[in-house]
């Protein structure tokens, strides 16, 4: 299914698309802060934004992965953004986040997260999603129990290219 648009009060969520570089860098890619606890690093210059973007573009059409930015309706600015990818090894839908740094504790991760996860149960039916966030990043567990998640156990994950490894909190959203 192609990756479709979605709505909340205040954000639209969108595909994502290599125009987008430059506003993603300036705004959360290249924040050490937005990165720490993501499994990207830092992006060192906009090329390594295009390098990812060039990915997320093929995968537009994909039925495994959806990725949307999230773009605030008063301003029309991107300023995060997030998705579902399929978990192979666990059989459901992951979901990720991310979103700049003056944007934080206003409630837009939240907002973006539980849409995504109304589309995943809605339009993808599916009965479970997982997550996990990094054990010092209790914000990012906030906002999972905020949208159903339940802590299940602890675990472990690591950036890519194994720079760095966290330990975890798993958690699941399921559907009775």
């Amino acid at each position: 299914m192609r990756t479709p648009v979605l709505e909340t009060e205040r954000l639209i969520l969108r595909p994502l698309y290599l125009s987008d570089a430059e506003e993603i860098y300036n705004n959360w890619t290249s924040d050490p802060d937005v990165a720490k606890y993501m499994i990207w690093n830092v992006h060192q210059s906009v090329e390594n934004t295009k390098e990812w973007l060039k990915i997320v573009e093929k995968n537009i059409d994909s039925d495994d992965v959806y990725d949307w930015g999230f773009v605030r309706k008063s301003d029309q600015k991107l300023i995060g953004s997030g998705g579902l990818y399929y978990n192979q090894s666990k059989g459901m839908f992951n979901i990720g986040y991310n979103i700049m740094k003056s944007c934080w504790n206003q409630g837009y991760t939240s907002e973006a997260a539980a849409r995504m996860v109304k589309f995943a149960v809605e339009e993808l039916k599916q009965k479970k999603l997982c997550s996990c966030h990094a054990k010092e990043n209790i914000y990012s567990g906030r906002i999972l129990e905020k949208i159903g998640f339940r802590y299940i156990a602890d675990t472990v994950y690591q950036k890519m290219g194994g720079t760095m490894e966290f330990e975890a909190k798993e958690y699941i959203f399921e559907i009775p």
